[in-house]
């Protein structure tokens, strides 16, 4: 029996990356990736107890624990999506855990219904409707490539303020992502290197250790499985 059990599924939307869900059936730590996102995760523990929390994006991989009978999901949100009030900078690699109540969650003062896996995206756009949630449409253009008008300086700034990286940090993030997934297509890393804009085979080395804790031989032996990408505390699972 594999020891967790792992979906995820990519909406047409224009917030949200992911959403996920995960259930461990076994105790066992994973590592998880470096990532850009912002996440809002729910858990159940074995005794039914709920939790919930924000994560930060992280520049680096780590390792967390998981207890058999957990049960774990969420929603990665677009780099450019922002929860006014919170800064992503003072969460960068870390979380904020959410109160739950009678079955709510209280996010910037409003308490909304406790979601299932299958509610996440419906959560996520009463999110927006109240406000609690926004998209920076500005900040989504210079991430596409579309910031003709602004200074350099002007693109930097909010970018960072909205995502908590740099436009070069965000860059690195993506070109490490898209050399993992050819991987574990089978491409070979010289030639992963090379379509993915790293210097070299080496370059490609050390950024997939720095962000998925893997080396190119690793991904390419069956050690590199995808993990999401969500940090739990106390050990939950991710």
């Amino acid at each position: 029996m594999r020891e967790r059990m792992y979906e995820e599924h990519h909406p047409e939307s224009p917030v949200v990356e992911c959403v996920w869900q995960a259930r461990a059936t076994k105790d066992e730590r994973y590592l998880v990736e470096a990532v850009e996102y912002w996440d809002l995760w729910f858990a159940r523990e074995q005794d039914g107890s709920l939790l919930a929390g924000l994560s930060g994006p992280s520049l680096g991989h780590r390792w967390i624990r998981s207890t058999v009978g957990e049960q774990s999901w969420g929603v990665q949100l677009k780099a450019h999506v922002v929860l006014p009030g919170v800064s992503k900078q003072l969460l960068l690699g870390g979380e904020q855990q959410l109160v739950v109540e009678e079955r709510r969650v209280v996010i910037a003062q409003h308490a909304v219904p406790f979601p299932e896996f299958g509610d996440l995206e419906a959560f996520t756009d009463r999110l927006l409707e109240l406000d609690v949630l926004r998209g920076d449409d500005e900040v989504r253009r210079m991430l596409s490539g579309d910031d003709a008008g602004y200074s350099e300086r002007h693109r930097q700034r909010r970018v960072r303020a909205a995502t908590g990286l740099t436009r070069k940090q965000i860059a690195q993030l993506a070109r490490a992502r898209e050399a993992y997934a050819l991987l574990l297509q089978g491409v070979p890393p010289v030639e992963c290197a090379a379509r993915c804009g790293f210097a070299d085979q080496a370059h490609l080395t050390r950024s997939l250790r720095v962000f998925h804790g893997r080396t190119p031989a690793q991904v390419l032996s069956g050690q590199g499985w995808r993990n999401p990408s969500i940090p739990r505390p106390g050990g939950m699972m991710h």
